[in-house]
Formats: C-alpha cells, structure tokens, sequence
C-alpha cells in the first residue's frame, strides 16, 4: 500500500515536472522525493537562522534605543531646553525601533511601549518643569504614575476586596502626637489628592497615636468633612485621645483584631482665681463637648452617657478596647485581619512625630513612667491626649 502511494505520489511530482513517469522507476522518484525534502528542510533551517539573526538584532537595538533613552533622562533633568533636545532624540530613536520592531512577532510590540514609556516620563518630565499650578502638577504626577507602573491604577471606593483591605498610593501618615505641623501635613494632602481625584478614596495610616492638641485635631477633622473624596482611616497599632475620635468620626475605619484603640477625656490647666478658673473650665467644657457630641452620636449615645460607660469600663476614665471589640462599641466600621499596602507615594514624606521634653523617670523610686512635659497650648487650645507608658505634665 505504501509502495503504491509512493508512486502515485512520484507520477505527480513526475508529471509537475514535465517528465514522463514511465520512463523513472519509483526508487528514482523517491530519491528524487527524499532530495526535495532535504533541500526543503535545508531551507527550513536557514530562515530560523535568518529570524533567530533578526530576533537578536532586533533585541540588540531594542537595548541600545532603551541605553540611549535612559542616557537622554538623565541630561534632560538639568534643564527644560534640554529636556526638549532629549525628547526629540528620544522621538527619533522611538521612530526606528519601531521601524525595525515592525517585522517581528507580538513579543516586540512590550519592548515597544517599554520605549514609549520612558519618552512620555521624559515628556511628563518637561511639562513639571514648566507648571507652577498645584492642580497641574498633581495631575501630571498622576500621569507619571500610571505610566511608571505600566498600567492604569484603580481607584475602588470600597478597598475591602475577599477580607483584605487594599491601601493605594494615597495615602497620608499619621504618627506621633497631634500638633499643628501633623495636622498641617494631613490638612494639605487632603486637598492635593482631591485635587488629582475628587472621588477615590483617601487612606489616612495611623501606625500609633497618643492624641494631642484638641485645634490641630478639629482641623483634620474639618478637612475630613470637606473633603469631596472620602477619607478613610486606618489604625494599625493603637490610636488614642485626639487620634481615637479622628478615627471614630472616619466615614469608614479599618483596624487590625489586636489594634488598639482608647478614649477619656480632655485634660487642660488652668490658672488664676476664682472666677477666672471657673471661666477657663467653661470655656474647655464647651470647646471639647462640640467634638465629643459628634462621637457620641455616632456611637448611639450622648455624652453623658458615653462618659458614664468610660468610667463604668475603668476608674480612671481611660477607656481601651481592641479591634473587634472597638467594632461592636461603633468606635471603628471594618476589622480585618490583612492590609496590604498596593503601592509607595513618595510625592511628600510625612513630617517626624513631635519631639516632646522628657523629665525621666516618675517621682517614686518603682515607678516606670515617663514623665513628658508638654508644651504650652495655642490660646483656647487644650490637650487630648493619653500613653500608658508616659505621664503627661501639663504647663
């Protein structure tokens, strides 16, 4: 059967080839057959070889366009003029790679946006150079961005995905004790990523908080409420006095099962006589109950109320809860057990936790607390603040 198809197969070949078959035994066929597949696969080889050169000249060039594009970044953050001169060679050097990368497969076509990647970070480069407007440069820094990571970013409003909570590039630190440089800090990146996005959400991070000044705390949370994105907190370790209603009055909170989270009352010094003193302590009691009003409400209760648990949970007032339990109180929306951080913001580093005056070691001999002086208030300002480890000397 075999013999017979090798035949058919060499009177067609014959016959393709203007020869008479009768005049050619099948053997002569088939090793005239046997040479053509010979020469066929001899070819075969040969255009590997020829696409394996191509392939490596293509990469070859790919390489020096992606050496001679980081050259051209490097000169072109001297000086908008030259970042214009480095652009247009980076336009040129993107127009032959892509002439060459034009014959090869899909593979080529990364190392072509790899190219057109570096030249638009060069481009974004000169447009910052030339923009004083904050609202400009924030959305170039977003374009940056989402070019740096070869990708779009999303955004979710809700970052809570199968139990994790997801934290983006937008975030704001928050550590240390709450004064005016912090709530500065937290104030002004509110705005900025309003400004980039008026809808994704604003993650502030608190790794450990004692509180703080009650006028510094009240901006952030005036900030908060303004805010047209919606501003996020998350508590890590332990938030306290100042940090706890920041984190209580967050539209959305996130906390670990362990963290901590702890309130009481406002402390403040007063001085003078009769009159003035029962002034200041008015002035205090009024100026603290039009914040902690707002998170009794939000926890169910009034302040009476909430004050009367805090005691009823610990004599000294100093009410702390962990996670789970600060969920059930309405203290915090979410606890979860995993926080991952999606990506770093390098755009502003977050001021260093306020250097407050240590006195050493308390007045009795088994104490272990810190006695910390602090530092004298704003006028009408009072202090929230509470660390076990610390004991507070007011002014």
């Amino acid at each position: 059967m075999r013999r017979l198809a090798l035949a058919f197969l060499f009177s067609a070949v014959a016959a393709q080839a203007g020869v008479d078959p009768v005049q050619k035994s099948p053997e002569t066929y088939q090793a005239e057959v046997e040479a053509e597949v010979i020469r066929a696969r001899l070819d075969l080889e040969s255009v590997k070889r020829r696409q394996a050169q191509l392939d490596n000249i293509l990469e070859i060039q790919s390489l020096m366009a992606q050496q001679n594009l980081r050259k051209a970044k490097a000169e072109a953050a001297g000086a908008v003029q030259e970042a214009e001169k480095t652009k247009l060679i980076l336009e040129e050097a993107l127009s032959k790679a892509k002439a060459s990368v034009a014959v090869a497969d899909k593979t080529r076509q990364q190392a072509d946006f790899e190219v057109e990647t570096k030249l638009a970070l060069a481009a974004q480069s000169v447009e910052l150079a030339k923009i004083s407007s904050v609202t400009q440069i924030a959305q170039l820094q977003k374009k940056v961005g989402d070019l740096a990571l070869n990708q779009k970013i999303g955004y979710p409003r809700d970052p809570m995905v199968d139990g994790v909570l997801h934290i983006s590039d937008r975030r704001i630190a928050f550590n240390g004790v709450v004064d005016d440089t912090l709530a500065t800090y937290v104030c002004e990146r509110i705005a900025f990523y309003n400004a980039l996005d008026a809808q994704a959400p604003i993650f502030i991070v608190i790794d450990r908080s004692p509180g703080g000044s009650v006028m510094s705390g009240y901006q952030i949370l005036q900030a908060m409420e303004s805010s047209k994105a919606p501003v996020y907190v998350v508590v890590k370790g332990y938030a306290a006095s100042m940090a706890a209603i920041i984190t209580t009055m967050a539209e959305r909170s996130f906390v670990y099962p362990q963290t901590i989270v702890l309130h009481h009352q406002a402390s403040t010094s007063l001085q003078g006589n009769a009159t003035e003193l029962a002034e200041q302590l008015k002035w205090a009691k009024v100026w603290c109950e039009r914040i902690f009003v707002k998170v009794a409400k939000k926890t169910d209760l009034t302040v009476d109320e909430f004050v009367k648990r805090m005691y009823g949970a610990v004599s000294t007032g100093d009410w702390k809860v962990l996670g789970t339990e600060a969920q059930r109180l309405k203290w915090v929306t979410d606890v979860t057990d995993r926080m991952s951080e999606d990506s770093v913001n390098t755009i502003a580093s977050a001021p260093e936790p306020a250097e407050l005056k240590r006195e050493g070691m308390g007045d009795r001999p088994s104490s272990t607390m810190r006695q910390t002086i602090l530092p004298a208030p704003n006028p009408f300002d009072v202090w929230w603040v509470y660390d076990p480890s610390t004991e507070f000397i007011l002014p």
